[in-house]
């Protein structure tokens, strides 16, 4: 699991050189705007939310925007075109908190927001994950292909036993504890 950005600028072998022997999954954040990354200048101030608890430069989106939904098409097609096997859209759950993010969206639209670049993923010939967001899990069990969970065994183990519908439907869960 490897950050896109940071390794598919020109010129940049990493990916394809890692794609030679092993599965590459490539992070993006697809519900968040960091301020840092090369395609900040497109997103308009209507696209961008309340900001990140505890990460400096880093926003929540807005996941019914028309450009957020476009500039993510760009961010797949790049991980295709870098050698990419999956990709790893990362803070999809916005929702969460009482609406983190500063929109009043339904979980529903996250759900959508995530099919919609599931869809995208796979026309690209690359698997696609969900990380955390455990309440959408079971309506996305169909639509993804593995699902990512940072830290349930440190911070809730209680939240590891989420995955099980994924599990139960014989999708690979990944655990990251830091």
């Amino acid at each position: 699991d490897i950050d896109l950005d940071d390794n598919s600028e020109e010129g940049d072998t990493t990916i394809k050189d890692l794609a030679k022997t092993k599965k590459i999954i490539c992070y993006f954040s697809a519900g968040s705007v960091e301020d840092w990354r090369n395609d900040y200048p497109d997103f308009l101030p209507e696209d961008i939310g309340q900001p990140m608890k505890d990460w400096p430069g880093e926003w929540w989106l807005n996941v019914n925007s028309p450009n957020v939904k476009a500039i993510m098409k760009k961010r797949i097609e790049r991980a295709a075109k870098a050698g990419c096997h999956a990709v790893d859209p990362d803070n999809v759950d916005g929702y969460g908190s009482n609406h983190q993010d500063g929109f009043t969206y339904p979980q529903a639209d996250y759900v959508e927001y995530m099919k919609y670049l599931a869809d995208l993923a796979h026309q690209n010939n690359m698997a696609i994950g969900l990380k955390n967001a455990v309440e959408i899990i079971p309506a996305l069990v169909s639509t993804v292909d593995f699902f990512v969970n940072e830290q349930c065994h440190n911070l809730d183990f209680n939240e590891c036993w989420k995955y099980k519908p994924a599990t139960d439907a014989g999708k690979a869960v990944f655990n990251i504890e830091y």
